[in-house]
C-alpha cells in the first residue's frame, strides 16, 4: 500500500529511506533526485542486502569488479553505496557525452549502459545508424536495436562487435525507471 506508507512523494516528498543521500549525490550527475530513486528501487527496491542470480549487490545492484574499483563491498553503508553507483553513472556519461551530446537524452542511454553494459549499448547504436535511424535518440531508435539485439540478423551484424544480448532486459528497465519517476 504505497499510498498509506511515509515513502510516497505525495505525502511529503519521501521516497525512501536514503532520499537525504539520494538528494546529494544526484547533484553530482545533475538528474532529478526522484529519477535516481527510481534507477535505485529498479535495482534492488531500495533494499541495501539485495543480491542478483548474478553476484550484484546492494542498493545499485554493482557487480563486485565494478565495486572494487569504487571502493564497495557487499559490507558498505547504503550511502557510500549510492555514491559508488552515481559515480560508476558518471563514468558512463562522460563515456557517451561526445556520441549523445544532448544530456537529457543520454540519461536512457546511460541506464541502458548501466544495466546491460556500454558495449552492448554502442553496437545498437551502430545498428541504428547503418539502418538509417538517429544514434544520438533513444526512443524509437537506438532503443529498437537494443531490444532487437536478441534476433540473429542484429547481434550478428557486422557492426554488432558485442554479440547476443537479453535487449528486452535493457529496454523494459528505462522504461520502467521513466515511469516509476513520473510517478514520483
Amino acid at each position: 500500500m504505497m499510498a498509506k506508507s511515509e515513502y510516497n512523494s505525495n505525502n511529503g516528498d519521501k521516497i525512501s529511506p536514503y532520499d537525504q543521500f539520494i538528494k546529494t549525490f544526484s547533484k553530482d550527475i545533475h538528474w532529478d533526485w526522484r529519477l535516481l530513486a527510481s534507477l535505485i528501487y529498479q535495482e534492488s527496491k531500495f533494499n541495501p542486502q539485495a543480491e542478483s542470480w548474478s553476484g550484484a549487490f546492494g542498493l545499485m545492484q554493482m557487480m563486485p569488479e565494478t565495486a572494487e574499483k569504487y571502493g564497495i563491498s557487499d559490507t558498505s553503508a547504503p550511502q557510500d553505496q549510492i555514491y559508488a553507483g552515481v559515480k560508476y553513472l558518471e563514468q558512463i556519461d562522460r563515456q557517451l557525452k561526445d556520441l549523445v551530446p544532448d544530456s537529457i537524452e543520454r540519461r536512457k542511454f546511460v541506464m541502458a549502459s548501466y544495466n546491460v553494459g556500454l558495449a552492448h549499448v554502442l553496437d545498437a547504436q551502430r545498428l541504428a545508424k547503418k539502418y538509417h535511424k538517429n544514434p544520438q535518440i533513444w526512443d524509437d531508435n537506438v532503443a529498437y536495436f537494443l531490444l532487437n539485439k536478441s534476433k540473429p540478423e542484429y547481434y550478428q551484424d557486422s557492426v554488432s562487435y558485442y554479440g547476443y544480448c537479453r535487449g528486452s532486459e535493457p529496454f523494459k528497465y528505462v522504461n520502467s525507471i521513466y515511469s516509476r519517476f513520473q510517478d514520483y
